[in-house]
């Protein structure tokens, strides 16, 4: 099968397109036909060596991407879910998953959904990393309830697009963060407010909510503390070392007294039942999928080259022939 994968760190230079060996089935396993691919900041950090998981990458060679979209070729053993030939996406495992930067993958089926409804594959792709992420750090991680007040940071980006949506089905009061050409964007997905952060911060003002949700590792539990009500979360995907200090601090038991507040770090899990639970939303209406620029497999580097720049408007695909 023809993939894109790397034999050492490095620069857009170690990229390779070639052949690679079908992967094989075990139990409980199927084989995807990949259409298309979603590109992620993670594509580009383990291209370069500074993936913070690196510990858990396999070894060389190394075919990069995470979540995909296509069609069931095959199945292995004990499969039940899904027949061959349905339509389905999903993502590899958080940690030492890749592989979808190819024509088949071989992936456990629990972490599969079946393609909603008039998605195209392309937008199929974009949503399983980024929508995971978002719906895991405000469901899982800051238990968000009706009516309370969130911030999101990155709010134009490809988590950040799906945690303001999120946000708004569930009955908060979201304010965005983007540039001034993703105002109208965020405020579309259902933001209540947008704030353009190169006119004013956040930070600024004294305003308080009840989550800051940061999409893109911009801020910091130092910066945002203050800004949480009592018992307010912060959310981040992107960790500083001190925000890894004080999720453990604000996770011991002390933490449950009323008024605390909480650092919260996102890890985002492979799950097929979840990401159903999206599709629902998807296919009602009340989530919209938004791709930016599709590549063609050949045009990979320039699209790793794209997503490092932090301004894409929802995601980045990679289409496989």
């Amino acid at each position: 099968m023809k993939a894109v994968f790397i034999r050492r760190f490095g620069g857009n230079e170690v990229l390779e397109i070639g052949e690679r060996p079908r992967p094989r089935l075990r139990p409980r396993e199927v084989l995807v036909r990949i259409r298309a691919a979603a590109v992620n900041p993670r594509d580009w950090m383990v291209r370069s060596g500074t993936y913070p998981f690196r510990f858990t990458l396999p070894r060389f060679p190394i075919v990069l991407g995470g979540d995909f979209a296509g069609e069931i070729a095959a199945i292995g053993p004990g499969v039940r879910r899904f027949g061959i030939g349905e339509d389905v996406y999903g993502m590899q495992r958080a940690f030492g998953g890749f592989g979808a930067f190819a024509q088949f993958i071989a992936v456990r089926e629990n972490v599969l959904a079946r393609i909603p409804a008039d998605l195209a594959v392309e937008q199929a792709a974009a949503v399983p990393l980024a929508a995971l992420t978002a719906w895991q750090g405000l469901h899982a991680d800051a238990r968000l309830v009706q009516g309370e007040r969130v911030l999101v940071n990155g709010a134009a980006g490809g988590v950040g697009s799906f945690a303001v949506q999120f946000a708004a089905a569930a009955g908060a009061k979201v304010s965005g963060v983007c540039s001034a050409r993703n105002l109208g964007f965020v405020r579309d997905l259902g933001a209540d407010e947008v704030i353009d952060y190169a006119r004013r911060s956040f930070t600024e003002g004294g305003r308080q909510w009840d989550v800051i949700y940061d999409a893109i590792g911009r801020a910091s539990w130092a910066s945002c503390r203050s800004l949480l009500r009592p018992g307010g979360r912060y959310i981040t995907t992107v960790p500083k070392r001190t925000d890894v200090a004080a999720s453990l601090l604000t996770a011991l038991p002390a933490a449950l007294l009323p008024g605390r507040r909480y650092c919260r770090l996102v890890l985002v899990r492979s799950d097929g039942r979840e990401l159903e639970a999206i599709s629902k939303l998807i296919e009602a209406g009340r989530v919209r999928v938004h791709v930016e620029e599709v590549f063609p497999l050949e045009s990979v580097a320039r699209a790793l080259d794209r997503s490092r720049t932090f301004h894409t408007r929802g995601k980045l695909v990679v289409r496989v022939p």
